[in-house]
């Protein structure tokens, strides 16, 4: 349903085929509905103005940074831990998170960068592996594989039911090296930005390709 390259749900994605993510998704009911409600209004308020914009390029600019500050916002708020469960803070569940994105590396992308934070996961997924685009799979199908295996495996461990990931995810594609690189510093820094360790290696659930030590 969902494997065109440009669709819209509760988030706005753009996934250009055989490119560079940075995904973020995280537990069912790590944002208050109010936080996200208000959110959502700045972003499109914000997004509106920037389309009147006549210069293509000042244009294009101006809503890649918008889409850098709302999800700078959204982390900010998910580090907290404010709301909702912390269930990715537990070992055994963050392991589980693990083995599923691991599962697909080298098959359907090469697997760059990930952080699991107690209520949400960061990861660097390289999607140009694929050479054969007519039989291409689509960052929204891996996403839903990763997701609900992961869903599933967490809940047997818990001895839950119910949702366990919110339905949607954030994703960005990268543009450029420099992009890239930022990508990774923040997947490194965000357990010593939120606080749980001095350093990244500190952190067991942080991982980084070795082309980027």
């Amino acid at each position: 349903m969902f494997n065109k390259p440009e669709y819209t749900r509760f988030l706005p994605h753009y996934q250009p085929k055989g490119s560079i993510f940075f995904v973020t998704f995280r537990l069912q009911g790590s944002l208050p509905r109010t936080f996200f409600d208000r959110l959502s209004d700045w972003y499109q308020t914000e997004k509106e103005g920037i389309l009147l914009e006549a210069n293509a390029a000042l244009r294009e600019q101006a809503l890649y940074l918008l889409q850098r500050d709302y999800f700078r916002k959204l982390d900010a708020s998910l580090d907290q831990c404010l709301c909702g469960a912390t269930h990715l803070a537990n070992p055994i569940i963050a392991g589980k998170i693990t083995e599923q994105l691991r599962r697909f590396d080298h098959q359907w992308y090469r697997l760059l960068a990930y952080t699991i934070m107690p209520n949400h996961v960061h990861v660097l997924l390289d999607f140009s592996i694929q050479s054969d685009k007519t039989a291409y799979v689509s960052l929204s199908e891996v996403m839903n594989r990763i997701k609900g295996a992961s869903a599933r495996n967490a809940h047997l461990a818990l001895g839950k039911t119910g949702a366990f990931w919110q339905p949607e995810y954030h994703d960005r594609y990268i543009r450029n090296q420099r992009h890239l690189l930022a990508a990774v510093d923040y997947i490194k820094q965000n357990v010593v930005t939120a606080n749980i360790c001095a350093h990244w290696r500190e952190h067991p659930f942080t991982w980084i390709h070795e082309d980027f030590w």
